[in-house]
């Protein structure tokens, strides 16, 4: 029975923090790759 809790916990939680902190901190990664990314995504058209 302890084992089963002590699993429980680590499956929720790494390095102290919840699943929730951690979604969060991946789409801010995501989102600031995006836009460091996009500079390099030039437009290559000359206009309309």
């Amino acid at each position: 029975m302890f084992l089963v809790e002590t699993a429980e916990k680590a499956a929720t939680k790494l390095f102290g923090m919840s699943n929730q902190f951690w979604i969060v901190i991946l789409v801010l990664v995501l989102f600031v790759a995006a836009i460091l990314t996009s500079s390099y995504n030039e437009d290559k058209t000359k206009g309309l």
